[in-house]
C-alpha cells in the first residue's frame, strides 16, 4: 500500500489515532502519578483517582455517541489488541523456530 493510500485508509486512521491517543494518555497519566504528592488523595490510589478524572472528562463524548456505539468501540479496541498480540506471538514463534534451525 502506498503511503498516500495508507493515510486515507480507515484502518490506518483508526490505528494511528488509537496509538496517538493511547501514548498521550499514558504519558500524561504517568507524569501526573510521578508528580503527585503522596497526600494528594489520602486513603486512595492516586492512579485510580486520575483514571476516574479521565473517565469524567471523556464521559460527555462517550454518552453523546451512545451506549451501543461505546460498547462496539470497546469491543473493537479489544479485538485490535488481541489481533496484535496474536500476530506478534506468531512472529516471535517463527523467529525462534528460524533461529533454532
Amino acid at each position: 500500500m502506498k503511503n498516500a493510500e495508507a493515510r486515507s485508509d480507515a484502518a490506518w486512521e483508526l490505528i494511528r489515532e488509537l496509538l496517538r491517543t493511547g501514548m498521550v494518555l499514558v504519558d500524561v497519566l504517568d507524569s501526573l502519578v510521578e508528580e503527585l504528592p503522596e497526600e494528594a488523595f489520602p486513603g486512595e490510589d492516586g492512579a485510580r483517582v486520575l483514571i476516574g478524572m479521565v473517565v469524567g472528562t471523556c464521559r460527555p463524548a462517550i454518552e453523546a455517541a451512545g451506549e451501543e456505539e461505546a460498547r462496539a468501540t470497546t469491543a473493537l479496541i479489544g479485538a485490535i489488541g488481541e489481533s496484535v498480540l496474536h500476530d506478534l506471538r506468531a512472529a516471535a514463534r517463527m523467529a525462534a523456530a528460524a533461529e533454532a534451525a
